[in-house]
């Protein structure tokens, strides 16, 4: 496989992991969310629509922060870097 082929492929892969990884994290923060209000009794007015923003948030945020560590990682081995083809 060449390089470019490297490349790209590591970018799928690394695409759909964070796609995955940002859903994952969507999901445990919304039962987190549900289940501390749920326990609190709030109603679902409001609430629900708060609960919603910061599970989107959140995904969004915490996925790029552990998106962007793996790639610091990965960089800072240089085998890695170059078999992935990263090399600038």
């Amino acid at each position: 496989m060449t390089k470019n082929g490297r490349r790209a492929l590591f970018l799928l892969v690394a695409t759909v992991l964070n796609m995955l990884l940002t859903i994952i994290i969507m999901v445990a923060v919304y039962i987190a969310l549900s289940a501390i209000f749920g326990l609190l009794k709030v109603e679902a007015g409001f609430v629900g629509v708060l609960i919603i923003g910061i599970t989107f948030l959140s995904g969004i945020v915490l996925s790029g922060l552990v998106y962007s560590r793996a790639l610091k990682a990965i960089r800072k081995r240089p085998e890695l870097e170059e078999r992935f083809g990263l090399l600038k």
